[in-house]
């Protein structure tokens, strides 16, 4: 056998590949990813012996597992013969150890031209990240999960907290000779937990030892004739009790029509639910009422949860926003201008990129000669982010409300024990029942809109940043726990950007001001408030990237659905986690932090 890949802490290395007549073959495994025929071995081996598109006690979300997702032909065939054939929604989970790459992805792409959502995977695929990823697909009717890690790992997790049962198994991995981990007996324990009775099972292999192993956990299994091309797979249906199925709501309340609010209704009603969701400003006012804002990541470079949530979050925005209105791509560049930010994007690329040539088409490290040489960029050194993008965040608004399971009230929300509910209102967020414990609050903030400069390529980030437009320049940001003058504000704003931008005379054409809602550890607060009560608030500067990632969690816990973060990251961003620190320290933190880097 040949040696495992080395895991890393946040990245991880793609699949060794080779080509043969074009299509993907393992050289870990020494094994292809699927025979010349794969649609229709899709349809022998896993759809015709699940019998999936014609089940009358299938729920009106599928959730299928699968055990290697590969190059996804499992996903994508399944998910446009359900969406051709049935009006349900589907929510399909899998497991991949050794992912692909962009450059694969895009390669696989041009041979599967005839299936549709093939190319919308490729485009943007599950990044080289460990752990739980999320994407949506076919106006929110296909969700897909997938983790990035030991199958073992993975499906531990899912059973644990996965509330819906899994209706199919797809067990794809490598053979069980060359891929003796996938096959464990200890996973198959660990999926099986998750099924309910008359879940079916299907797999590639015929291998008795599986046979067996299924057997003894509750399956009664059985061969599937798979001649000329192979001698036989297995089939098998879970005839003990097994989990129940969880309710779902009907009704949502949601109040704030903001980024925060307006994503959490949209994913609700993507899935079914019907959302009222309260406003008395309208929709798009406080911090998303600005029509610039930069979708780019803060990445951290360190081990910890906030890390971990930040980059899975901006991919996360960048698959969803890039649906919908106000989005446009443009890339992104942060510049180190002094030693100190320099040593931070280094850092931040060892963990994020330290194969260059294996680098996603995400984050891209430039020393400073290369970077004069792309970009005409002066600086010490840059990160570079090509799937950046500018975000009008009130056209964003309108478009993720614009649903017809989705009513916007011109009001104050009240809570009520009839329906769920979710908090999102920034600042007033703390008004509500069961917030008496959150530290929050708020932080203004003002944007300056300055006439064209030098040109610049791309938006540039760092402690402040500029967003180039045709007519005018954007510049932000002020941080300002007192409120100040507006003519402070412009002043301050134009003072950091100039080591972009030069000496040269710049005066703020015109200006907005909102209010940011902070924490006081300045992570946003994501989860469960109450028995009915969700909370999604303090995203402070981020909300363009993190408001996504918290309404796919918040929709997940609702619906029963494995959460896109890992359980450490729930934890970190959880309502809850401000209680045990008051009862340490005996105080109570209100809002942020003075930060000595701003």
């Amino acid at each position: 056998m040949p040696q495992k890949l080395a895991y890393h802490q946040e990245y991880i290395a793609p699949a060794a590949l080779d080509w043969l007549s074009g299509q993907p073959y393992s050289k870990l495994y020494e094994d292809i990813y699927y025979t010349a025929d794969g649609t229709d071995e899709v349809h022998r081996i896993y759809l015709k012996p699940s019998n999936l598109l014609e089940r009358a006690d299938l729920p009106d979300c599928v959730n299928i597992g699968e055990l290697g997702f590969g190059s996804g032909l499992n996903f994508a065939i399944t998910a446009s013969e359900l969406l051709n054939k049935t009006t349900k929604h589907l929510h399909f989970i899998s497991f991949e150890a050794h992912p692909l790459d962009y450059e694969a992805w895009q390669k696989v792409a041009l041979t599967r031209t005839k299936i549709p959502l093939y190319q919308a995977l490729a485009d943007n695929p599950p990044p080289l990240l460990t752990g739980w990823h999320r994407r949506s697909f076919a106006n929110g009717r296909v969700q897909l999960s997938v983790f990035h890690g030991p199958a073992l790992e993975g499906v531990k997790d899912l059973a644990q907290r996965q509330r819906q049962p899994i209706d199919t198994w797809f067990l794809d991995g490598f053979s069980p000779p060359k891929n003796p981990e996938m096959w464990d007996l200890d996973i198959l324990s660990a999926l099986t937990s998750t099924c309910t009775q008359g879940t079916t099972i299907c797999s590639f292999t015929s291998a008795g030892a599986v046979r067996r192993g299924l057997e003894s956990l509750g399956f009664t299994m059985r061969k599937v004739d798979q001649q000329p091309v192979k001698r036989s797979s297995l089939a098998g249906v879970f005839v003990a009790t097994g989990r129940a199925r969880q309710s779902t709501p009907k009704q949502v309340s949601v109040f704030g029509a903001g980024i925060a609010g307006c994503a959490i209704a949209r994913h609700l009603a993507d899935q079914g639910v019907h959302v009222q969701i309260f406003d008395p400003n309208g929709v798009a006012s406080g911090g998303s009422k600005m029509d610039a804002s930069a979708l780019h990541c803060r990445l951290l470079g360190d081990s910890s949860p906030g890390a971990e949530f930040r980059a899975r979050a901006f991919h996360y925005a960048r698959s969803y926003h890039h649906n919908f209105p106000g989005f446009a791509d443009t890339g992104a560049v942060q510049l180190a201008m002094n030693d100190g930010e320099l040593s931070k994007i280094q850092r931040i690329a060892k963990v994020y990129a330290p194969d260059p040539s294996a680098a996603e088409n995400w984050l891209t490290y430039l020393d400073a000669q290369t970077l004069t040489e792309k970009f005409q960029l002066a600086g010490l050194g840059a990160l570079v982010f090509p799937s950046a993008a500018i975000i009008d965040l009130p056209q964003l608004c309108h478009g993720l409300i614009d649903h017809s399971r989705i009513e916007f009230i011109n009001q104050d929300g009240i809570e009520t024990d009839q329906r769920p509910f979710i908090v999102a209102c920034a600042g007033a967020s703390k008004n509500f029942t069961h917030t008496e414990s959150l530290e929050i609050g708020e932080m203004y903030g003002q944007l300056d809109w300055i006439a064209p400069q030098a040109p610049i390529p791309m938006p540039i980030v760092g402690n402040g940043y500029v967003i180039p437009g045709a007519k005018e320049w954007t510049v932000g940001s002020s941080y300002e726990y007192e409120p100040w003058p507006s003519i402070e504000a412009s002043t301050s704003n134009i003072n950091k950007n100039r080591r972009f931008l030069g000496n040269g005379k710049m005066t703020s054409l015109r200006h907005k001001r909102a209010p940011r809602c902070v924490s006081s550890d300045r992570e946003p607060v994501v989860g469960k408030l109450s028995e009915t009560g969700w909370i999604s608030t303090a995203h402070g500067s981020m909300g363009t990237s993190s408001a996504p990632m918290a309404a796919a969690m918040i929709s997940s816990q609702l619906l029963g659905w494995i959460p896109p973060v890992s359980k450490r990251v729930e934890t970190s961003l959880s309502p809850q986690r401000f209680i045990p620190r008051q009862a340490r320290r005996g105080v109570k933190h209100v809002g942020p932090k003075p930060d000595p880097a701003e």
